[in-house]
């Protein structure tokens, strides 16, 4: 089936298979003993999670007051939005039940004008974090101890400046780096340890600036080896020879790291580039997908079967058009996003634990809720009052013929629900937009302006020391100019501890800046078909066709490296 994309803006054709209608009909759920099925979606792919990810604000973080307590605290949620919000612990505390903030269906207007209503009375969390010490500044944290400014993590220590940093230690500056210590700079890559500026890199130790490496020892500027030592631009060497030649690259500066990116991305333009990076998996598409069967469009995922448009989505079955549901997948679930181990459920947001969960935000251990938000524990529930079981079926299937009428059955969230602007969340470094672009499609736009610091002490990032040998303890207090944007930044004293260790320069960008490079390293969340430029046989690949590498199908990769 082809359809056209509804966005006004978009308008591409996409593709409806029978195996996708095959699953909306398995997952649409039963009420009163009635099967309500799911329509195909009306959006293409990208839309589609755009409008998903335009629900989460990762890393914008502000300070306001506790609305309950009065404690200041930090926030997703900016001083001036018009809503309540609790700290982590009032919110998760006894002092206030969601329930009183019930309310009667009312069928002459839809869903979302109601659910919106509800959303802006509720009282909201100020940040998703669990179980972190001495780690505030993060977000979408899980399990974090002594880490800063890392988001969307679980499981770390000692970690700064990242995202989606899992089962890590002393790592800074990392993107989608998985069970590493002692790394910096490193994008897609896992079980690493002692490596600075690496990509797409499995099982490596001790090596600077490589890329699509497995298994290798003390390597520098590297790309697409396997198992090597001592190999430096993919020459090798002996112990000896390796020692003395290394020497110039131990400690680094901002000019031999340009030289070091110089020179392996002239041997990059010379090598085969491989089409995927998929291991251990069967029958998938997509990038950095691990361990996984029948997966199709999936990216960052591990231990997933029969599933489709998947993003950082761990350990998920059967499952369409889902994006962050860690450490814990979803099953049977459609249209979801920020989720953890939800069953049979479709379009929900920041919703933990539970099952038969529909149109709902910001529920945690709940089963059968339709409509809600804000909800603990709770069963039968619409719009946040309570039901019997009897009652609620009868009254679902009743909201679902209404729904199904003015066509939100089936759609995702609408973008006027979201509560940030589109400049604050993650749809932004995905899908950049104009503003007038975003107002176009919905979303609101937030011109914030950052208060820079008016010490009269600032210093240009191009004026740092070019060795970390010589810089002081002075540096911690004195703000530094953004090399690319102005914004002011500083140097905490876990970071500046970790250069030294590292024998690397401070950074001339703010983290910010930082972060969207680290983002540029990798190839887009997206897939075309172009040939194998060996075999000439048919791929999907992150690589554009227009672009300039050279493209191998996964079995002419694997005889080139091996």
């Amino acid at each position: 089936m082809q359809k056209t994309c509804a966005n006004v803006w978009c308008k591409q054709p996409f593709e409806i298979t029978e195996g996708d209608l095959e699953f909306y009909e398995r997952v649409s759920p039963v009420f009163n003993g009635k099967k309500e099925p799911i329509p195909p979606p009306t959006l293409c792919p990208e839309c589609r999670q755009q409008l998903r990810l335009s629900f989460r604000n990762e890393r914008k973080l502000y300070h306001r007051t506790c609305d309950l307590t009065g404690k200041p605290m930090l926030s997703i949620y900016a001083p001036d939005m018009p809503y309540k919000v609790y700290d982590r612990d009032a919110w998760w505390g006894d002092r206030w039940d969601a329930l009183a903030y019930g309310r009667a269906y009312d069928f002459s207007r839809t869903l979302r004008q109601q659910l919106k209503e509800l959303y802006a009375e509720v009282p909201h969390v100020a940040l998703y974090n669990t179980n972190i010490e001495n780690s505030s500044y993060t977000n979408y944290a899980l399990n974090q101890k002594n880490c800063y400014l890392v988001f969307g993590a679980g499981d770390d220590e000692d970690c700064l400046y990242g995202k989606f940093v899992v089962y890590c230690k002393d790592c800074v500056d990392c993107l989608s780096v998985y069970s590493s210590e002692l790394c910096y700079e490193g994008v897609a890559s896992e079980q690493c340890y002692g490596c600075r500026f690496f990509v797409n890199c499995r099982n490596c130790r001790n090596c600077t600036m490589i890329e699509d490496c497995l298994g290798c020892t003390d390597c520098i500027g590297c790309f697409g080896l396997r198992a090597k030592q001592y190999c430096i631009f993919n020459q090798s060497y002996s112990a000896e020879e390796y020692g003395r030649l290394s020497r110039e690259f131990s400690s680094l500066s901002h000019a031999s790291i340009g030289r070091l990116q110089k020179k392996l991305s002239e041997l990059k333009a010379s090598l085969p580039h491989p089409h995927a990076n998929i291991y251990a998996s069967e029958n998938c598409t997509g990038d950095g997908v691990y361990n996984s069967k029948n997966c199709f469009n999936a990216f960052d995922c591990k231990k997933c079967e029969d599933c489709k448009y998947i993003y950082f989505s761990p350990k998920t079955l059967c499952t369409q058009d889902c994006a962050f549901c860690a450490p814990d997948g979803d099953r049977y679930c459609y249209s979801v996003c920020s989720t953890v181990d939800l069953e049979s459920s479709m379009a929900c947001f920041y919703v933990w634990y539970g099952s038969d969960v529909y149109y709902s935000l910001e529920c945690h251990h709940n089963n059968d809720i339709f409509g809600c938000v804000a909800l603990k524990n709770k069963r039968y529930c619409i719009l946040n009052k309570q039901y019997t079981k009897d009652e609620y079926e009868t009254l679902v299937a009743k909201i679902i013929a209404s729904m199904r009428a003015n066509g939100e059955w089936g759609e995702y969230l609408p973008a006027s629900l979201s509560p940030f602007a589109y400049n604050e969340t993650i749809a932004q470094e995905y899908c950049p937009l104009t503003q007038e672009s975003a107002e176009r499609g919905g979303w609101r736009w937030r011109n914030d302006v950052e208060e820079a610091p008016k010490t009269g002490k600032n210093i240009s990032a191009h004026k740092l020391p070019e060795d970390i040998s010589n810089v002081s303890d002075d540096m911690l207090n004195q703000p530094i100019e953004c090399e690319a944007t102005g914004r002011p930044f500083q140097i905490v004293k876990q970071e500046m501890d970790f250069y030294r260790k590292m024998q690397l320069p401070l950074p001339h960008f703010h983290p910010d800046e930082r972060h969207r490079q680290r983002l540029m390293r990798r190839n887009p969340y997206k897939l075309w078909k172009r040939n194998c430029a060996k075999c000439k046989k048919g791929i999907e690949t992150t690589y554009a066709p227009e672009r300039p590498e050279i493209v191998y199908c996964e079995n002419c990769y694997l005889q080139e490296v091996y």
